[in-house]
């Protein structure tokens, strides 16, 4: 048998060993043919065999991130990034600029700005958004995405009614004295904001689609567990699929409202291809810690009245972890508060049969204790973790107070019980880039008694999240059979490691032996 494609002269890592396992690879109808030295794999050399020389790269199996908004991610590359606002005022200075360059019936949207780095070290609110306009809509996502401030243009946009029912609710802040709306939203009126936004073409849905797609085989990504946000997100993968276009494996998150839909077509967890599979039903129990909507089983210690909230009663949240179950379809639980994560558990331990069979996940799980940790891994519920957050929740501590903040992200504890950790990075909440994720883990943002290994560390973003997606059996790891997905570094074996994670650069991504990525021209031979 003749091989598609050979790398040589590569140093392949494969995680479950920490080590490089061959230094060339041969690749036939995008899984792995053979590997070993050059001399092992020169024999499946053909005419038509296509010839890489990795000249001593070190290689990883094609990385995966267990947690993606793709949509969102593609939309928000064209959006105002927020990010580096360290004070109100030059969240108001850059949205002045950004302004200058829209059409007249566009909105200005901007994300990622975190109020906790603002010199003021409040929330901005409606009116510091007319100072830039009042006219225009504006609409400004936290990096929680759990919260959002708007102008009085788009309070003007809702019926006051609604707007009533949502101050009643305690999801629009009052301002205090008058009771007004303050335009800070929470959670359920998030969606309303969003709902209101002019929605985007088919044509500007594939362009965000697309975008989103090259930002990840840009930084190394081959899988991703993309949730999905809209049928017309949907259309577009499938068409892209269709046309050999898609350029990256996906594995589909559901939002709860389509339950009813994959039940009445009789999709299950697993169907599809390499390329596109039916994977979770995913459901948010509560909210974020940094907009203090997480649900906690005390209150928060920097806002002694609040536990935050939960967006589902346990009735409710049995009925349709049931449904799922029962249907075959696994759930992807968003509980990041103390508190969710116990409702979480205990429906999820009702279930016939156990929650194991299926690989229920917790999206999140942020906030834990050793007996959550234990019920965790009993009962077979997979933690799909950010690590990233370690870094931007600086003051999870003020949050939380020092006995709590001391189980918020806790990784080693967690792979010490036993509990499957699939990594990810929440895209465009952090940056889709997993050594950023990787870096997060291994770093000195992480408290020491939960920093995990470097492999440790790389084995959540390949096998843990290949289990997570019940594809352990062919991607995440390397051997013959294996998905021929590879993640190339710029850097050679040695330097691969904690000390030097910030400084690699991903120089190519292949995906199902394809050449999806390439920062530099590799030695190619035929």
């Amino acid at each position: 048998m003749r091989a598609d494609l050979v790398l040589f002269d590569g140093y392949f890592f494969s995680p479950e060993h920490g080590d490089y396992v061959a230094e060339a690879v041969a690749v036939k109808d995008g899984a792995i043919l053979a590997m070993g030295d050059e001399e092992d794999v020169r024999r499946f050399l053909g005419p038509r065999t296509h010839v890489i020389d990795l000249e001593g790269r070190a290689v990883l199996p094609g990385l995966s991130d267990s947690h993606v908004h793709g949509l969102a991610l593609g939309r928000s590359l064209g959006w105002a990034d927020l990010s580096h606002a360290s004070s109100i005022q030059e969240l108001v200075e850059e949205l002045r600029e950004r302004l200058k360059g829209l059409r007249a019936d566009e909105w200005l949207i901007g994300f990622g700005w975190d109020h906790e780095r603002f010199r003021e070290r409040r929330l901005p609110t409606r009116k510091d958004l007319d100072f830039v306009s009042a006219e225009k809509p504006i609409v400004l996502f936290r990096k929680c995405w759990h919260l959002c401030v708007v102008n009085s243009a788009v309070l003007g946009l809702m019926e006051p009614d609604e707007v009533e029912e949502l101050l009643s609710r305690g999801l629009i802040i009052p301002e205090p004295g008058t009771g007004e709306p303050s335009g800070i939203f929470l959670e359920d009126a998030v969606d309303l904001v969003r709902r209101l936004m002019p929605k985007p073409s088919k044509a500007g849905v594939l362009e965000a689609v697309e975008r989103a797609i090259g930002e990840a085989l840009s930084k190394g990504l081959t899988c991703l567990h993309w949730i999905v946000e809209c049928p017309e997100e949907l259309s577009v993968i499938m068409a892209l699929r269709a046309a050999g276009r898609l350029g990256i494996r996906l594995y589909l998150l559901f939002p709860v409202w389509m339950l009813e839909h994959l039940l009445f077509l009789g999709l299950r967890t697993g169907f599809g291809d390499p390329w596109v599979r039916i994977g979770a039903v995913k459901l948010v129990l509560d909210g974020s810690l940094g907009a203090r909507t997480a649900f906690l089983r005390e209150p928060y210690s920097d806002a002694p009245g609040e536990r935050g909230k939960l967006l589902y009663g346990e009735g409710e949240l049995r009925e349709l972890a049931l449904k799922a179950h029962e249907a075959g379809l696994q759930l992807a639980i968003h509980a990041i508060g103390d508190g969710a994560v116990e409702l979480a558990l205990k429906v999820l331990s009702e279930l016939p049969g156990g929650p194991g069979r299926m690989r229920h996940r917790l999206e999140h799980a942020s906030v834990l204790d050793p007996g959550l940790i234990e019920a965790m891994a009993r009962l077979g519920v997979v933690a799909s973790v950010q690590p990233r957050f370690v870094v931007s929740d600086f003051w999870v501590e003020e949050r939380l107070g020092a006995s709590r903040a001391r189980w918020a992200y806790p990784f080693r504890s967690m792979l010490r019980a036993g509990v499957v950790l699939a990594a990810g990075s929440d895209a465009p909440i952090e940056p889709i880039d997993p050594f950023e994720g990787i870096a997060g883990a291994v770093g000195e943002a992480q408290r020491e008694e939960e920093r995990i290994g470097f492999w440790d560390a790389v084995r959540a973003y390949t096998l843990g999240a290949a289990y997570a997606s019940f594809q352990e059996g062919f991607y995440g790891s390397l051997g013959p059979g294996k998905a021929a997905d590879f993640t190339v570094l710029s850097c050679g074996p040695d330097e691969l490691g904690p000390d030097a994670v910030g400084e690699v650069d991903v120089d190519a991504t292949f995906v199902l032996g394809r050449l999806a990525y390439s920062r530099v021209e590799l030695a190619e031979f035929r």
